[in-house]
């Protein structure tokens, strides 16, 4: 395969702008969600075959089409950001077809050719979903598949949603939910540089949306499952309720949905 980057001519992407911290925080952090939640629930999920075709969209700096392609398949990876494209290049192997390009186009794959589009952390930082879901159906094969993995819409809405503790109880506050919405996240709050931060745009949509949008582009979901945070507080008033509500209130959700029409 081709491992030049294709550049489609993607629209600007604030992904250029924190794609260096990006990579440093999924290459050092070996406790993060993605190494110890994300990636052994989606590998369970996916339970690749040898040869099987795999579309990685929005792959970011590649970390995922790694894993699948040491899993045996034969991936291609796509994003927005050149600079994380050029690091994916860079860092994996020479089989992975890495390309610049919008989550809605993708010329470089041919119709009913994918047997599995994976999207993992991306579908609530792109804006046209879709379209986006439109684009998938084309290039994957009749019962082909298509896995999200998304924060959790119901629990983890951006600037609407937070934690309340009351009476020796955790609990998770939701304030709005129905309505869509477009906010700018900061990724570094504890950053007190100016010039350090980091921001990136994130759109909430409630789950009902999603299911209209699959059923709109000839999708029926197969599977829907929903995972928890591995992490532990430390000794403290709070740890008993925190980590308690740790494991009653999911994290992400992830979605399986097959090409049916």
């Amino acid at each position: 395969m081709d491992t030049k980057p294709h550049n489609n001519k993607p629209s600007n992407t604030s992904w250029n702008n924190v794609s260096n911290w990006y990579d440093e925080l999924l290459s050092s952090d070996t406790d993060s969600y993605q190494a110890k939640v994300i990636t052994p629930n989606l590998l369970r999920i996916l339970d690749i075959k040898a040869g099987e075709s795999i579309y990685d969209l929005a792959c970011g700096q590649g970390y995922f089409a790694n894993l699948f392609t040491k899993e045996g398949a034969k991936v291609i990876g796509s994003d927005m950001s050149k600079r994380l494209i050029e690091t994916a290049i860079k860092n994996s192997p020479k089989s992975i077809n890495f390309n610049v390009a919008p989550a809605h186009r993708t010329p470089f794959i041919n119709q009913n050719s994918i047997d599995t589009v994976v999207i993992v952390l991306a579908i609530q930082n792109i804006e046209n979903t879709s379209e986006v879901f439109a684009e998938c159906s084309r290039v994957l094969k009749k019962n082909g598949r298509m896995v999200l993995v998304l924060n959790h819409p119901n629990f983890r809405v951006p600037q609407s949603s937070d934690w309340y503790f009351v009476n020796d109880t955790q609990y998770r506050i939701v304030s709005k939910y129905l309505s869509e919405s477009k906010v700018s996240i900061d990724m570094t709050p504890g950053e007190k540089n100016p010039k350090k931060k980091i921001n990136t745009i994130s759109f909430h949509r409630s789950l009902q949306y999603y299911v209209k949008a699959f059923s709109k582009n000839g999708f029926a979901i197969t599977r829907l499952e929903e995972w928890i945070s591995h992490k532990k507080s430390q000794a403290g008033p709070r740890q008993k309720a925190e980590d308690i509500a740790r494991k009653e209130i999911p994290l992400f959700m992830c979605i399986e949905v097959k090409k049916i029409s």
